[in-house]
C-alpha cells in the first residue's frame, strides 16, 4: 500500500473562535484507536494518550462511544472488539480492510435508546466485497456486544471506492451514509431511518469519473457537520474535489476540482468546524493546505488555498479528522505523536498548525484516524440574546440589533417595500445622532453553497446600505459585510431555526 483576502475577512475569521455562540457537545467520538495500537482519549476535554487497543492498521478505523463518552467497540473494518478490548462473538471476517482509507464507519439506530448500531464496511481498491453492513447488538453478550450473525456483511453495493462518510437528515433524526462508485461519477446516498435502511440509495451522477490506477480508490471523503458540502481526494490525481450537498434529498451538485502539484498525493480530507474552511494533506508532499469556501467563484476558491503547515523531513501526513474538542488531528507516518490545527475556523497561517501536539505514549501513528458520523462534531448554538429592533428598543452604541420586518424573497437580495418602515427609524435615528455611524451585517441559513450564501448576503447588507444613502445619510457613515451561513443565532435543523438566521444586523458606532 502506497505511504500515503481580505483583511476584514481575516479579522472575521480570526475574532470568530473567541466570539462564536459555539459548543462541541457529544461524546461519542470521545475514545479513538489507530495506528499501532495507538489511542487518545477526549474525555478530560484534551487528548490523553491510551495505550489499551488491540488495533494495528495502517488506514482503516473505527471507534464508538456512548452519549456519556464510553467506549462502546471499534474495528479495523474486519475484526470487532468490545469495551473491554475482547473479539466480539461472531466479530470476525467482516469484508472491510484495514487498508481501506476508510474501512468502515458506525450509526446508531435512530430509535430511542436503541442499542443496536449499523457498521457499514468498504473493502479495499474497489474489491468485490464492496460496501456492506453488519449489526451490532449491545442488548447480547451481557451488554458488551456481539454481531448479529443474520445481518453480517449484507452487501449494499460492489466495487466502491475506499471513500465513506455520514450526517444526520436536515431533519435532525435520519442519516445519510454515502459511498462513491469506482469506474464511475455516481455518488450514492443511503438513508437510514427509524424503519431501518433503505437499501435503494440517491444516485448523484456529477463531477470526476474514479478510474485509473487503483491509488484514485484511496484518499479521505467527508461532509462537513452540517451536511451541506462533501469533499474528498483523489490520490492519483492529485487532487481535490469539492461538491455541494443536499441534507433533505441525497443529492451532490455542484462540482469543483482543486488541482495540486504533481506527487502531491491529496488524501486527508476535513472540513472547519463552521463550515468555512477546507483541509487537505497533501501525503506525498507531507504539507496541509487550506481553502477559503467562502472566497466566491471556483477560480477564487483555488486561488485562496494556502499551505498552513508542512511535516519535518516530508514524511507522510494522512487524515485530516476534526475532535470532540472543535480542533483538527492528523498523523504523521511512523511517528509516536499526533499533529493538530488548534484554531481550524481562522482563515491563513493563524489556525496555529503543529506537528508533534500530542504524544502517544511509545505507540505509533500510521496514515489512518477514526471515521465518524461528522455531525458529532457539529458546533452546537448557543441560546443567546436576540436583540430585535423596534419602537421599544433602548437604541445604545456597540450593540446589536436584527432588523426584524427587513425581508427578501428567497435567494433574493431586492429590499420589499414592507422594509422601509424599519430602515426609516434606522435614518431617523442616525440623523438625530450625527456622530453615529453603522455597520450592517448580512446572514443566511446554511441551505446551499457556501460562497454563493457569502455573496447572497453581502448583497443583502449591501441593499440596506444603498436605502440608507438614498434616504440622505452619508455613505462615509455605512459599512457592510456579508458573512454567509458563519454566524447562525438558531439551529439549521428546523425550518424556524433557519428563518432566524436568515437576517439582516446592524451596530451603531460613534
Amino acid at each position: 500500500m502506497h505511504p500515503k483576502h481580505s483583511y476584514l475577512t481575516y479579522l472575521f475569521l480570526s475574532l470568530l473562535l473567541f466570539i462564536s455562540p459555539f459548543s462541541y457537545a457529544q461524546k461519542e467520538a470521545n475514545t479513538w484507536y489507530f495506528g499501532n495500537k495507538a489511542g487518545v482519549d477526549f474525555s478530560s476535554g484534551t487528548p490523553v494518550a491510551l495505550t489499551s487497543s488491540a488495533l494495528s492498521t495502517e488506514e482503516g478505523c473505527v471507534t464508538i462511544c456512548d452519549k456519556e463518552g464510553k467506549l462502546l467497540f471499534y474495528t479495523d473494518g474486519i475484526k470487532v472488539w468490545n469495551k473491554n478490548h475482547e473479539l466480539m462473538p461472531n466479530g470476525d471476517s467482516l469484508k472491510g480492510h484495514p487498508s481501506s482509507t476508510q474501512s468502515g464507519i458506525v450509526l446508531q439506530t435512530p430509535l430511542a435508546n436503541s442499542k443496536k448500531y449499523y457498521l457499514f464496511t468498504i473493502a479495499s481498491s474497489a474489491g468485490d466485497d464492496g460496501f456492506c453492513y453488519s449489526v451490532v447488538d449491545l442488548n447480547l453478550a451481557e451488554g458488551l456486544g456481539d454481531v448479529v450473525s443474520a445481518e453480517k456483511n449484507v452487501k449494499l453495493k460492489a466495487n466502491v471506492t475506499e471513500k465513506l462518510t455520514a450526517v444526520k437528515h436536515r431533519n435532525n433524526r435520519d442519516s445519510w451514509i454515502i459511498v462513491h462508485e469506482w469506474e464511475s461519477d455516481a455518488f450514492l446516498a443511503y438513508l437510514l431511518t427509524s424503519q431501518g435502511l433503505s437499501e435503494s440509495p440517491i444516485i448523484s451522477k456529477v463531477g470526476t469519473t474514479h478510474k485509473g490506477d487503483k491509488l484514485n480508490t484511496q484518499g479521505y471523503m467527508k461532509l462537513n457537520s452540517d451536511g451541506t458540502n462533501i469533499a474528498l481526494a483523489l490520490e492519483d490525481q492529485h487532487a481535490v474535489e469539492l461538491l455541494d450537498f443536499d441534507n433533505a434529498t441525497g443529492q451532490v451538485s455542484n462540482p469543483i476540482f482543486l488541482q495540486f502539484p504533481e506527487k502531491s498525493y491529496t488524501y486527508g480530507i476535513e472540513f472547519s468546524p463552521n463550515g468555512s474552511l477546507l483541509y487537505a494533506s497533501a501525503a506525498g508532499e507531507g504539507k496541509v493546505y487550506q481553502f477559503n469556501l467562502q472566497a466566491g467563484s471556483e477560480e477564487a476558491i483555488m486561488a485562496s488555498r494556502i499551505e498552513v503547515g508542512k511535516s519535518l523531513n516530508n514524511k507522510w501526513v494522512g487524515a485530516l479528522q476534526s475532535a470532540p474538542d472543535g480542533k483538527i488531528y492528523f498523523p504523521i507516518y511512523k511517528t509516536p505523536y499526533l499533529g493538530v490545527i488548534n484554531k481550524p475556523n481562522i482563515l491563513g497561517l493563524a489556525c496555529e498548525y503543529q506537528n508533534d501536539a500530542v504524544e502517544l505514549a511509545g505507540r505509533e501513528a500510521m496514515l489512518g484516524l477514526p471515521t465518524f458520523t461528522q455531525s458529532f462534531f457539529s458546533e452546537e448554538t448557543a441560546s443567546q440574546e436576540i436583540n430585535y429592533f423596534n419602537d421599544n428598543s433602548k437604541i445604545t452604541t456597540d450593540k446589536t440589533f436584527i432588523l426584524k420586518n427587513v425581508l427578501f424573497d428567497f435567494a433574493k437580495y431586492n429590499l420589499k417595500t414592507s422594509s422601509f418602515v424599519e430602515l426609516n427609524k434606522v435614518v431617523s435615528l442616525m440623523k438625530q445622532n450625527s456622530t453615529w455611524n453603522i455597520e450592517i451585517s448580512g446572514h443566511t441559513d446554511n441551505i446551499g453553497n457556501k460562497s454563493s450564501n457569502a455573496t447572497l448576503s453581502d448583497d443583502r447588507a449591501k441593499s440596506v446600505k444603498t436605502y440608507l444613502i438614498s434616504q440622505g445619510i452619508s455613505e462615509t457613515r455605512i459599512s457592510f459585510k456579508g458573512y454567509g451561513s458563519a454566524m447562525p443565532v438558531a439551529t439549521n435543523y428546523t425550518d424556524e431555526g433557519r428563518a432566524k438566521n436568515r437576517r439582516v444586523e446592524f451596530v451603531f458606532k460613534k
